[in-house]
């Protein structure tokens, strides 16, 4: 059955059983219609016999005029004397048996009114008579109407018993993708129906399969070109960064031959140890990339860390450089910020802000880092002169590999805002890169959800 055919058919049952539904809504509904009808014809008849009794005026004609319908009769007495009848019983109410059978009337009623006695009786009208016959009609025509109805359940469960077994198959086929089958099974001779559909769909299915799976082979390959690249690239990256191991191992062991040297001024002391402190820490970080690179399991473990330790060594570590290019930072941050997050990730995330503010910074300048909390949110800001914003292209600063022209650092990676953005991103917080009242602003906003320390 096709889509045309499926709604015609809609159609047709619809509309029987809406005939259907309207023909026992009649049957129901007459017996109330006919008695509220009948109701308002007595009322109606009773209230004419009582405005003719209370004007008083040429009685006899006027109630014989009331009494003139042959499904009405009517006596009515004043202090026993006869004032109108429609049947010959003198005034003799105890004769009525005589003339009307009581099972032959609808309704009768004897009652005072304003000194009369009135005798109302009412025969069942003509519709009345007929409506054993209208009963009867429709009877049949309901039983005409279900037979009619089995016989087209009948027609419907042959036309489709033997297409639905068909459809069934097929859907098993189509489950365990046996497309061919499922095709031969559904090559039926109701081309126009659902079978002949799902035939169509099946082969398309097919093809559609089979182009999916010469694709997705592509890209397997694809892909195993890539990892094999990546891989090639990690062992190279991992190479390179070992090897910075050695020359720096070789100035850390110079840098301590140096400081056994007693005869060494304090203050050149000072300035190699501080070199030598820097140096220690940038193996470190050189054996936690490598570490990082080489492990299977997940590093970044996050854990409840207070910021604000972090932000000063961050500081100190920058001290040199600051002091080199005349830099003065005015900072404002509370006593403790708790924060959960990873301390690689905190670090350096605080190690590229800092950085990018050194970098973009003209010599002699001042640049502002404040900390602040405000409910569940800590927000960090970093504002800093700029030779010329209009060199910087703010709504590309956070992609990968971006420059800009008045960056002083030639050796600049373009990872640095990268790197902020993605930190943020994983710590579900936010970030910003504007101007302002010429200087270039970077906000920051990470949830605060860590316990206390």
């Amino acid at each position: 059955m096709n889509g045309l055919s499926n709604r015609r058919f809609k159609l047709v049952v619809g509309l029987y059983g809406f005939f259907i539904a309207v023909i026992v809504l009649l049957f129901l509904c007459f017996p109330m219609i006919y008695n509220h009808v009948e109701k308002q014809r007595q009322d109606q008849k009773m209230e004419q016999v009582e405005t003719i009794l209370k004007e008083n005026k040429q009685l006899s004609e006027r109630l014989a005029d009331a009494a003139k319908d042959s499904t009405v009769e009517l006596l009515v007495l004043k202090q026993q004397r006869l004032v109108y009848e429609s049947l010959p019983l003198q005034g003799k109410l105890a004769d009525l048996k005589q003339f009307v059978r009581k099972e032959n009337l609808v309704f009768q009623r004897t009652y005072q009114y304003k000194g009369y006695t009135i005798w109302l009786a009412f025969y069942p009208q003509k519709i009345q008579k007929r409506f054993n016959q209208l009963v009867i009609f429709i009877c049949l025509l309901i039983t005409a109407l279900v037979l009619l109805m089995i016989l087209v359940i009948y027609y419907i469960y042959h036309e489709l018993l033997e297409p639905l077994k068909k459809l069934r198959t097929s859907i098993l086929a189509l489950k365990k993708f046996n497309f061919d089958q499922a095709i031969l099974i559904t090559e039926f001779k109701d081309e126009k129906g659902l079978l002949a559909d799902l035939s169509t769909f099946s082969k398309e299915l097919k093809t559609n399969m089979d182009e999916i799976g010469t694709k997705f082979t592509d890209l397997e390959l694809q892909l195993q070109a890539e990892q094999d690249l990546n891989a090639y690239k990690k062992k190279l990256i991992n190479s390179l960064i070992h090897d910075l191991k050695t020359p720096l191992s070789i100035m850390i062991m110079s840098v301590e031959l140096l400081l056994e040297n007693e005869r060494l001024p304090e203050a050149v002391k000072n300035q190699l140890s501080e070199l030598l402190k820097r140096q220690n820490t940038t193996l470190t970080n050189i054996n936690d990339i490598l570490k990082a690179s080489n492990q299977q399991l997940e590093i970044v473990t996050d854990e409840p860390i207070d910021l604000i330790p972090i932000i000063r060594q961050t500081l100190d570590h920058f001290q040199v450089l600051m002091k080199n290019k005349g830099l003065f930072g005015d900072i404002n941050m509370p006593q403790r910020v708790t924060l959960k997050m990873s301390q690689i990730e905190a670090e350096q995330l605080l190690h590229n802000i800092l950085s990018n503010v050194i970098n973009y910074s003209p010599a002699n300048e001042e640049f502002t880092l404040d900390v602040d909390e405000q409910e569940d949110q800590l927000i960090l800001t970093v504002a800093n002169e700029v030779d010329d914003l209009s060199q910087i292209d703010f709504g590309h600063v956070f992609d990968l590999f971006y420059h800009s022209q008045t960056a002083k650092n030639e050796f600049s990676t373009g990872l640095g805002m990268y790197t902020i953005a993605a930190i943020v991103q994983r710590n579900k917080g936010t970030y910003s890169f504007y101007p302002h009242e010429g200087k270039a602003y970077l906000t920051i906003t990470l949830p605060i959800k860590g316990e206390t320390l």
